[in-house]
């Protein structure tokens, strides 16, 4: 019953009130089995007004006949033995028990019976239980999806990488002009479908939440260099000038994500610049440090600005040409900066080039300091240093691969450059044959996930000690789980991503054969090659 304004509500108003406001239903039943007095959440439950369900039976009121008579049973159960009953349902209506309790007169007779229905408790536990069910589920899927998707980045890679190795084999005994031209068009459906796949597989693990950002404090340099050295001799071959802005500062951010993320960026600047140069630069915003990627490209107009970063969207591009891209980079983009928190703007003239900027917090110690770089100012993209790739020199290279497929083409190519291969499936035939050989390897080239819980980093690790001393080791990986590649940064081996290009695979062994035993002493020495063309 509501409160009259203007009157002073009485005791019995107040408990009305306090019963209207409970959110279980509550009744009290007569020595007949009808209803005395409800509140509003019993009346509800029954589809009728309070008053309305008032004066009648439960089965009157609207209860299911078969609940209402095992209620019932109970109520005479209360009367008989003058102690409170509990029912299971389910009590359609009421929820899934309720509980029946004797009320008494002064004098201690019976006078009615309680009924007090759990339906909002059960409704809350219900949607707690359904809560936790689907948070378990989405786990559950999170984690199959990521099982899959690891398992598929690896495997689906393998194939891909053996088609690279035995084109480029073919290709090298190939002299007839029709075979060479249909060789050259293999290669672009490979390349074509292994890009596809890798961009499918990246795109896949950032929705499925699989990726998370670590991060840690670094030398924005250290990035820096690992982009110059990655996309310096691409720009070389196109005529391009490429140049690095350095600057001496630590970054808080996760290092490996950050060089996903600013590669398809790169790899726009040079597909859409034809003439001039790239710049890469660092520069202090107070707090925050702008890493900018500027290039004298075709630009783009500024109501297209808005869609770039969608999904298969491509500028200039409506035959779908897979030679000018997926359309995936910049969608990539987005989903990283989204995982890292670091924002990622563009602007851009058309005919005059693009500048695409990624804000990265400072480190405590760096932060806030004066002399920011002007804002407004633009850097003429100028000739960076580019060290030329020396042609491999002679020597042992000790091939550490579980999949026969890969380890024979792999072999063959390295065989093909001059190099002694011993092959291996893993570290106990490596070592054996070590054992068997008639001089120590040169270099380790391993894959990263070998049979069972061997990494190449273990490989590589095995055979310095069975040497006694520190030879250079490579690894190469279809993996892209991020915990994996942080694994291999932390190792501070050069790491090659499948499928590779034989080409680049050929200027850093050769690269790492000149630096002999000596360890990098950062990151920005050590190479981190991908088939990026």
């Amino acid at each position: 019953m509501p409160l009259i304004q203007g009157q002073t509500p009485t005791r019995a108003d107040w408990f009305d009130a306090l019963l209207s406001a409970n959110d279980a239903p509550h009744a009290l039943l007569g020595g007949d089995g009808r209803v005395l007095v409800a509140n509003r959440a019993f009346a509800e439950a029954l589809g009728r007004a309070p008053d309305a369900a008032e004066g009648r039976t439960l089965a009157e009121g609207g209860l299911a006949a078969e609940a209402a008579a095992a209620i019932d049973l109970l109520r005479r159960q209360v009367l008989a033995t003058g102690a409170p009953a509990v029912g299971a349902g389910p009590f359609p209506g009421l929820g899934r028990a309720v509980t029946l309790s004797p009320v008494r007169d002064a004098g201690g007779a019976i006078r009615a019976v309680a009924l007090i229905a759990d339906a909002g408790v059960t409704a809350l536990e219900e949607a707690r239980a359904d809560a936790a069910q689907a948070r378990a589920d989405a786990e559950r899927a999170r984690t199959a999806k990521g099982k899959f998707l690891s398992a598929a980045s690896h495997d689906l890679r393998q194939p891909f990488q053996a088609m690279h190795l035995f084109h480029h084999l073919l290709v090298g005994r190939l002299t007839d002009p029709t075979s060479i031209e249909l060789a050259n068009k293999l290669e672009q459906a490979i390349v074509g479908g292994e890009t596809l796949l890798r961009a499918l597989l990246e795109v896949s693990a950032l929705e499925a939440g699989l990726v998370t950002a670590k991060p840690q404090t670094f030398p924005v340099d250290e990035l820096l260099a690992k982009m110059l050295e990655e996309f310096g001799p691409e720009a070389e071959a196109k005529g391009l000038r490429f140049n690095v802005r350095p600057l001496d500062a630590q970054v808080t951010s996760d290092p490996v994500l950050m060089e996903r993320l600013l590669r398809p960026i790169l790899a726009n600047a040079l597909r859409y610049t034809l003439t001039g140069g790239i710049l890469l630069a660092a520069r202090r915003r107070g707090g925050t440090l702008r890493i900018e990627v500027w290039d004298t490209g075709v630009g783009i107009d500024p109501a297209n600005l808005g869609v770039i970063f969608e999904d298969f969207h491509q500028l200039g591009n409506p035959g779908r040409d897979r030679k000018q891209g997926l359309g995936l980079g910049l969608a990539i983009v987005r989903r990283l900066a989204q995982v890292l928190g670091h924002p990622v703007t563009v602007r851009s003239k058309l005919g005059k080039g693009s500048v695409f900027a990624v804000e990265v917090p400072l480190s405590g110690c760096d932060g806030d300091r004066s002399g920011d770089d002007p804002a407004d100012s633009e850097p003429e993209p100028a000739a960076g240093t580019q060290a030329a790739s020396a042609p491999a020199k002679a020597g042992t290279v000790l091939v550490i691969e579980d999949d026969a497929m890969q380890l024979e083409g792999i072999g063959m190519l390295l065989r093909g450059w001059g190099y002694a291969v011993i092959p291996a499936r893993g570290i106990v035939e490596a070592c054996a044959e070590l054992d068997n050989a008639a001089a120590a390897p040169d270099l380790v080239l391993s894959d990263l996930r070998l049979s069972g819980p061997e990494t190449g980093i273990d490989a590589i690790q095995a055979v310095r000690a069975r040497c006694g001393r520190r030879v250079p080791g490579v690894i190469v990986t279809g993996d892209t789980d991020p915990d994996r590649l942080r694994s291999v940064d932390r190792s501070g081996l050069p790491l090659v991503h499948k499928p590779c290009d034989p080409r680049a695979l050929r200027r850093l062994l050769s690269r790492s054969m000149k630096a002999g035993a000596a360890p990098a002493s950062n990151g920005a020495n050590r190479p981190d090659v991908t088939c990026s063309r």
